[in-house]
């Protein structure tokens, strides 16, 4: 009876058992069923995009051109060299890459560094969140970039550079007796291989523009250096050199700022971007659509499969306005034409001149033709986005740009200076629409103006006067009294609303960034003097202040009462507790000149003196609206933007700012007044002798107003005289005289018609009528 009944225990345990069991497989079953039948086309394709991945092939920068399509920036062919980490043992990962840096150093090869730990001469480590095309950044900046940096690599907040620099090397696991100089050249690719993701199918960049040597050591060796692959990539070019450096501008690495104002999900971080000029302003254009090679990989990322390539689409064709050639020869002439000034072949020698810009205009669109500042520079040395610290150094230092060429300032948009004697064809104008004037009347110079005491420069060079002349007289010989007398006739509120007319006091419309000049006025001199006693308020940020805020607004309600008399002026600021005899002496000259306008400042303003500033792109267009009867146009650097395919994607149109009603006898009169000064007896007729086309033009002469510091050269133009077509201006700092500022108009001119100069005279053959 016991074995009956254990063989019917055993008999219900199977059973339950086996129950179990068909339970089980019908669940499995069931889920096998649902996973594969009704949901399978749903998990094949989750599994799919698990798997296949786009390694990146970079898109070529779209190309800029000139008027013509001439390539100013394009791009050419060069070596990379990558690391993938999925075919490097994990465990000889640091050794392949020190291998490989020893490599790149040995060579003298810039390999990529965004690691913001460096080592002092000592070895010991610390931040420097600086860009390496920058010199100068404001402390808050710096401070959000390291606080983004420690987020992104899980780092403290509060690390020093020096805990930092242990967190790095446990996570790197670099050993702790490294050299510390090899320690980091590990921890800088690392950090690259890390912001990739550490995809062990995507090769990371380590260098790009490699040279052919370093090429063939790194193939020689190849068997040392698993996972290091040469790939071919485009790199940014510039064919001339520093021909327009300042306005096509370079490229750099992306910074903490770029990420915030880019559509990231178009760049890696390893990309060029724009940082300057057109470069940076037309980014969105020139950036291409990167390729890839779709790959399989594994559940590791480790590459299994190469399903095909999807190939790269450049950026955008950006063509100017630019004739490369009138570019070539402004740039050229200033070099020339300063070099001559400084070795005095035009007459006294100014060993300063080193500073020079020019402009060129079509004056019926707005087309700018050239836009030169000399000195530039070659971005040719951003190209890879690891400039060399010294040149950077040197290019962003911090320096006075009106007296220590600056490469990367533009001089001919942001250089605003005194426009001297080129400003008296707006106090012509003004004169005679005004009535104090006509075309006919005669002034007798005498020298030295009897209202102010201030001299004509033909008194002061030579002690003689000009006798009697007209406008076009007064325009011809650059007669300084004439136009103090118009200036004093008028008054300054008249000479200010035409310069307004000619739009100097507003930008010009040019794609680029340019500075907007300054009309000499009560108000500005009132703002300017204000400026000057406002900084010597003491603030947090001004702690050497020697005046209250308090104090500064009382100042400037006994500025606005006019009672300025040096008793009263006194008396009052004792009363607000300034008892200091200099300061209180300082003060009441700064608010005297900030009230007081005298017949002397309108005289000044009336020559293109006083605080008369303006760019050479400012003239320009005053120039190009004067001689093409009044219609102010839009000035523009770019035609049109085209796609890789031929598509226009934008193009620009001439656009008409303002509309100046000059009547034609009024022209006639300031037109034949420059063409006077180009010719026998004109102040720029040296530099135009025997040239075959007739030219309108001016020469100014503009005082710096500092003691040891040369005149401002400059002269601007327009041909032909009676059908114009171009205005031409160009500027020399510390030339010293107009009259050598004319001879790289002549060579501008010169290009334009395309005309050749014998080499043993004077004279010149018109190989081509003016067309253009």
């Amino acid at each position: 009876m016991k074995v009956i009944s254990l063989n019917e225990s055993l008999k219900k345990k199977f059973y339950t058992f086996g129950a179990i069991i068909i339970a089980l497989l019908v669940v499995l079953v069931s889920r096998l069923v649902y996973l594969q039948l009704i949901k399978g086309d749903y998990y094949r394709d989750i599994s799919m995009r698990q798997a296949i991945r786009l390694i990146p092939i970079d898109a070529p920068r779209g190309e800029i051109v000139d008027r013509y399509g001439i390539k100013l920036a394009t791009n050419r062919p060069s070596f990379s060299v990558n690391i993938i980490k999925g075919e490097v043992v994990d465990s000889h990962l640091n050794e392949t890459i020190l291998k490989l840096m020893d490599i790149l150093t040995k060579n003298n090869v810039k390999y990529k560094d965004d690691l913001p730990i460096y080592l002092d001469e000592n070895g010991n480590p610390y931040f420097n969140f600086k860009n390496s095309d920058e010199l100068s950044v404001k402390e808050e900046t710096l401070k959000a970039r390291e606080k983004a940096w420690k987020k992104a690599n899980n780092i403290p907040e509060n690390a020093t550079a020096k805990e930092t620099w242990d967190i790095l090397i446990k996570k790197f696991k670099i050993p702790k007796d490294m050299d510390p100089i090899e320690a980091r050249k590990i921890m800088v690719v690392r950090q690259l291989m890390e912001e990739q993701g550490y995809n062990q199918y995507q090769p990371v960049e380590i260098a790009v523009d490699i040279d052919q040597k370093t090429i063939a050591e790194i193939e020689e060796r190849h068997l040392e250096l698993p996972g290091i692959m040469i790939n071919v990539k485009p790199v940014r070019y510039y064919p001339y050199g520093t021909l327009l450096s300042q306005t096509l501008g370079y490229i750099g690495r992306i910074t903490q700022e770029d990420l915030k104002n880019l559509d990231m999900t178009k760049y890696k971080l390893t990309d060029l971007v724009g940082h300057s000029g057109l470069e940076a302003l037309y980014e969105k254009y020139l950036k291409g659509k990167d390729g890839g090679q779709q790959v399989v990989v594994d559940n590791y990322g480790r590459l299994i499969k190469n399903l095909g390539t999807e190939p790269p689409v450049p950026g955008d064709k950006i063509f100017l306005t630019i004739d490369k050639n009138i570019q070539e020869a402004a740039e050229q002439s200033l070099i020339t034409t300063m070099q001559n000034i400084r070795e005095g072949k035009y007459g006294k020698k100014y060993p300063n001149a080193n500073i020079g810009a020019a402009v060129v205009v079509d004056i019926h669109t707005g087309k700018i033709l050239a836009l030169a500042s000399v000195p530039g520079f070659d971005p040719n040395i951003f190209a890879t986005g690891n400039p060399p610290a010294s040149i950077v150094k040197e290019l962003f230092k911090a320096r006075n740009a009106t007296v220590e060429p600056s490469p990367v300032f533009n001089y001919a948009t942001q250089g605003a200076v005194p426009p001297g004697s080129t400003f008296k064809m707006v106090v012509a104008l003004a004169a005679l629409e005004s009535g104090v004037t006509t075309v006919d009347e005669k002034y007798l110079d005498p020298g030295i103006y009897p209202y102010t005491k201030q001299t004509n420069w033909l008194w002061n060079e030579y002690h003689r006067t000009q006798g009697w002349v007209n406008v076009s007289d007064a325009i011809k010989y650059s007669v300084d009294t004439y136009f103090y007398e118009m200036g004093r006739r008028m008054g300054i509120d008249k000479i200010i609303e035409y310069a307004k007319k000619f739009g100097l006091d507003e930008r010009t419309g040019i794609e680029i960034y340019e500075t907007k000049g300054i009309i000499a006025s009560p108000q500005y001199k009132r703002e300017y003097y204000l400026g000057l006693i406002k900084s010597m308020v003491k603030t947090d940020t001004n702690p050497d202040g020697v005046i209250t805020e308090e104090q500064y607004q009382k100042i400037v309600k006994i500025i606005d009462s006019g009672n300025l008399s040096d008793y009263n002026t006194f008396l009052q600021l004792g009363k607000m507790g300034i008892e200091d005899p200099r300061l209180q002496r300082k003060l009441w000259e700064l608010m005297y000149y900030a009230k007081h306008w005298s017949l002397t400042d309108t005289c000044s303003a009336a020559i293109g003196q006083g605080d008369n500033q303006f760019t050479p792109l400012e003239i320009a267009s005053y120039i190009s609206t004067l001689v093409n009867g009044g219609t102010r146009y839009k000035l523009h650097l770019v035609d049109k933007i085209m796609t890789a395919d031929g598509k226009i994607v934008e193009e620009t149109k001439p656009q008409v700012l303002d509309r100046i009603d000059i009547p034609e006898k009024y022209l006639n009169a300031i037109k034949l007044g420059m063409r006077g000064v180009t010719e026998r007896g004109g102040t720029a007729s040296a530099a135009f002798n025997g040239f075959p086309i007739t030219v309108g033009g001016k020469t100014g002469t503009a005082e710096v107003g500092i003691k040891g510091r040369d005149n401002y050269a400059w002269f601007v133009g327009f041909a032909p005289y009676d059908k114009p077509q171009i205005a031409v201006v160009a500027v020399i700092y510390q030339g010293g005289a107009g009259s050598y500022a004319a001879y790289v108009a002549r060579d501008i001119f010169d290009a334009y018609f395309g005309l050749s100069k014998d080499s043993s005279s004077e004279t010149f053959k018109v190989i081509n009528s003016p067309l253009r």
